[in-house]
């Protein structure tokens, strides 16, 4: 082998491996890009699982307290038909009492 082919050799293995560091930089940006942006996407799946849930825990919530709500209604009317019960057995009673 002679001076040029050498020095030829030499070259191109020094250019190759800059050329390989290069490509193999931009490999590693592009794959460091990426990740930021699964991690982002990520964080961003994260919230609004967590903003779904906390609008389910109030769902729930405002779903529990209509339905106490209904309930203390429905017991009130039941208070006022007994009441009202009572009173239409107290006036067939005492209309009872006059015949």
């Amino acid at each position: 082998m002679n001076f040029w082919e050498a020095s030829l050799v030499f070259f191109g293995m020094v250019f190759f491996v800059g050329a390989l560091a290069i490509f193999l930089e931009h490999l590693q940006k592009i794959a460091s890009i990426k990740a930021e942006v699964k991690d982002r996407n990520y964080q961003h799946t994260l919230r609004r699982i967590e903003e779904l849930a906390q609008q389910i825990q109030e769902t729930r919530q405002m779903h529990t307290d209509h339905v106490l709500n209904m309930d203390d209604h429905l017991q009130h009317l039941e208070h006022r038909l007994s009441a009202l019960e009572s009173r239409v057995e107290q006036i067939q009673q005492e209309q009872q009492v006059r015949h």
